[in-house]
């Protein structure tokens, strides 16, 4: 168990409210320290989120709740109808349901005072509620706020190394003949999920870290800042260049097998040169790819045109088919070829689309 920054903030948020009301004589100050530890957030703009939608919700169940004290003098009935009302405003109005459960227990809790004592609970309920409230947010922004934005370029670029270099081992594979064993294969797949996650769990944080939003109200790619779509992109990119290994290493195994049953003789010259035009793209692509990286780190960088590849392609293959008769298995190699060459090119493309964003 990690004992972070937040849990320390959490802490000296309870001790600080608790110690407020005692020296303001609010009473209770345990409510104080309960609304605390439940503003207390990952980023200062979930906690302040979290502050409003908690103020709108318990100055709604405060009015509710001495509304009904003073109206029906049975408490379970004002109980009941206390609850079936927040649970309508809290989904229907201000659309924050995960408010419901503070929302019903301070309307009960300041239900179950005496009759005579109603305002007088309420005014001091209220008090403890903004004080924990105003300590928790007031911490999580003065001490150690978080700054998720160098944390998770680090992990962007962790993920993007992860995936290149499986990309081009399985460009590697397919031209030397290296079928991968199917425990790496799974060990790898599982790597780079948890990379995955990991990033855009911190992509969320740094998204929230200052936006402060009431409700269910989501952002939209419309409403993304440039920076946020890039890192965004950037996410994608990676995924697509990790689904393009798993395909290139799948050619890989087929072709292996393939040249095993045919009995294959050594590989023709023109292959190889298709092989030679191959890797120099995949070079050029890591080079592009080693400038974007300098993007993502806000770092200045040099921009490539958009590579042609096909057009070089077009001609090595001209010359691979007249010396080589047209049979299942030049077509096989063909298509194969033409696989490898596509996913090259993406790579090449995507990365040099990105710089010039």
């Amino acid at each position: 168990m990690n004992i972070g920054p937040r849990t320390l903030k959490t802490g000296i948020a309870v001790a600080l409210s608790v110690y407020i009301c005692v020296a303001l004589n609010i009473e209770p100050p345990l409510f104080a320290a309960a609304s605390a530890v439940v503003c207390m957030q990952k980023s200062v703009g979930k906690s302040l989120s979290n502050a409003i939608e908690q103020i709108l919700v318990n100055v709604t169940a405060v009015l509710v709740a001495v509304a009904l004290g003073l109206t029906i003098y049975i408490q379970p009935i004002s109980m009941a109808l206390a609850t079936i009302i927040m649970i309508i405003v809290c989904t229907k109005i201000f659309k924050v349901k995960n408010q419901i459960v503070l929302a019903v227990i301070t309307s009960l809790f300041i239900l179950s005072s005496p009759q005579e004592q109603f305002l007088t609970h309420a005014i001091a309920r209220s008090l403890a509620i903004l004080v924990g409230l105003g300590t928790a947010n007031a911490i999580n922004l003065i001490i150690a706020p978080p700054h998720y934005q160098n944390v998770f370029i680090d992990k962007l670029v962790e993920l993007n190394n992860f995936a290149v270099q499986h990309f081009r081992d399985s460009v590697s594979r397919y031209i030397y003949f290296n079928a991968s064993l199917e425990n790496d294969v799974e060990k790898s797949k599982t790597e780079f999920d948890n990379l995955y996650h990991q990033a855009e769990k911190l992509l969320d944080l740094y998204q929230n870290e200052w936006n402060v939003s009431v409700g269910s109200r989501q952002s939209s790619n419309n409403s993304l800042s440039k920076e946020e779509q890039l890192y965004r992109d950037y996410l994608n990119y990676n995924k697509g260049l990790w689904q393009r290994s798993l395909d290139l290493i799948f050619l890989a195994e087929e072709r292996k097998v393939r040249r095993e049953k045919a009995n294959a003789q050594a590989v023709s010259c023109e292959f190889n040169h298709i092989f030679e035009m191959q890797v120099n793209v995949l070079f050029n692509a890591m080079n592009y790819n080693s400038e974007l990286q300098k993007k993502i780190r806000g770092e200045e960088v040099v921009i490539y045109p958009e590579p042609l590849v096909w057009c070089k392609l077009d001609k090595i293959i001209n010359e691979w088919q007249e010396s080589t008769p047209s049979t299942n298995f030049y077509m096989h190699a063909l298509i194969e070829i033409s696989i490898i060459t596509y996913n090259i090119r993406w790579f090449a493309k995507e990365s040099t689309r990105m710089l010039n964003l």
